[in-house]
């Protein structure tokens, strides 16, 4: 994967009624990665929703990612999995999903970019950046620190925490390949509207 795979705005899913829709519409204004964060969903509906998700995806040529859970990822057949610093190591999910998956891993200071990088991750999420709803446990990072990853990291970075369009331009400009989105558009009023504006505020800028 390389930063070009990875750019402008990514899309982390939320429980909402519309979710599907609202993937839809993003997917059809310029979002190339989507990834499944199903943490509420009852279990036995995870799998199912994991598959229309991913089906959805093909539809678009966009990359589907499956949220912390390798196990759920070779089910559904994903292109990759995320991972938060207690979900296991990029080796592991690489011997269960195979050399051709994308393993994101979240990240919150240089130390655990570089950490990333040296496991092999394909790139990593950096935050949280600005206050957010959507995580209680978040650790915050800061733009000053998302720069210096940027001088020392190649791989994609993708910033993530409260983004928003009133702030995603500047999270691009300190470094960031894309954006990870979730209450802005899971919960926006205009989905398109605000897909097409954090779109064209990132690709001017990368």
């Amino acid at each position: 994967m390389t930063r070009e795979d990875i750019c402008g705005v990514y899309l982390i899913t939320e429980s909402v009624p519309d979710m599907l829709e609202r993937v839809r519409i993003a997917l059809a204004n310029g979002v190339k990665v989507v990834q499944y964060r199903g943490k509420n969903d009852p279990e036995a509906k995870r799998l199912p929703m994991a598959n229309r998700l991913r089906c959805l995806c093909g539809e678009y040529g966009a990359f589907f990612i499956v949220n912390d859970d390798p196990g759920l990822a070779l089910a559904c057949r994903a292109d990759g999995v995320h991972l938060g610093q207690g979900d296991g190591s990029v080796m592991q999910a690489r011997q269960m999903l195979g050399e051709a998956a994308l393993i994101g891993v979240s990240t919150h200071s240089l130390s655990e970019a570089e950490q990333a990088q040296r496991q092999g991750a394909d790139y990593i999420g950096f935050g949280c950046l600005f206050a957010t709803a959507s995580k209680r446990d978040t650790v915050s990072a800061s733009l000053d620190e998302l720069r210096l990853v940027r001088h020392v990291v190649s791989l994609p970075i993708v910033a993530i925490g409260g983004i928003h369009i009133g702030n995603a331009a500047l999270a691009v400009q300190a470094g960031a390949d894309a954006v990870a989105v979730i209450s802005a558009v899971m919960q926006a009023d205009d989905c398109k509207s605000t897909v097409c504006e954090l779109d064209r505020q990132c690709r001017a800028l990368i």
